[in-house]
C-alpha cells in the first residue's frame, strides 16, 4: 500500500504549500489576523493538529491554547491566543471562529498591565506593609514555639 499520492500530483502540492494557504483569525472583538500561510497549528478538543496547503475538509473544535501561524516567506511565526471555539478547514481557506483570541504581542501586554494593577492593589499594599510583616513573624515564633512544646512521638 502506498502512502505517497501519484507522482503526477505532487508538483500541484507543492505550488500550493508555496503560494500559502488562506487563514483568517476571528474572535467575537473582530478579526484578528488573516494571510496566507505555511502551516497553522491548533489546540483541537482532542488534541493539537496541523494544517496545510490541500487538506481534506474539516470542522473541528477548539480549546483553550495558542494557534501557531506560520504565515508565507521569512516572516516570524504568530502565535494567538484562543479560549476556544471552531476551526473551518477547505482545501483552499481556513476560518478560525474563537470565543477569545489574543495576539501574543498583545497577550504580553496584558500580562505586564495585570502584574502592574495586582502590584497596586490595596491587598498587596497591605501585605508589603512593614508592620503586617512584623505581626506574620510573630505568629510564626508563636506557632513554631507551640509545635515544639508538643511531645514527640
Amino acid at each position: 500500500m502506498a502512502l505517497l499520492p501519484p507522482a503526477a500530483a505532487l508538483p500541484g502540492i507543492v505550488a500550493d504549500i508555496a503560494h500559502g494557504l488562506p487563514v483568517q483569525i476571528i474572535s467575537l472583538t473582530g478579526e484578528i489576523w488573516s494571510g496566507d500561510v505555511r502551516e497553522i497549528s491548533l489546540p483541537g478538543s482532542e488534541g493539537r493538529f496541523g494544517v496545510l496547503a490541500q487538506h481534506a475538509p474539516l470542522l473541528a473544535t477548539l480549546r483553550e491554547g495558542m494557534v501557531s501561524v506560520f504565515p508565507v516567506g521569512a516572516e516570524p511565526p504568530l502565535h494567538v491566543y484562543v479560549s476556544g471555539g471552531h476551526v473551518e478547514v477547505q482545501p483552499g481557506k481556513v476560518i478560525v471562529l474563537a470565543d477569545l483570541g489574543l495576539r501574543s504581542e498583545n497577550l504580553d501586554d496584558a500580562r505586564a498591565r495585570a502584574a502592574r494593577e495586582a502590584a497596586a492593589s490595596p491587598m498587596a499594599t497591605e501585605m508589603t506593609d512593614p508592620d503586617n510583616a512584623k505581626v506574620h513573624a510573630e505568629l510564626a515564633l508563636q506557632r513554631l514555639q507551640q509545635l515544639r512544646s508538643l511531645p514527640f512521638k
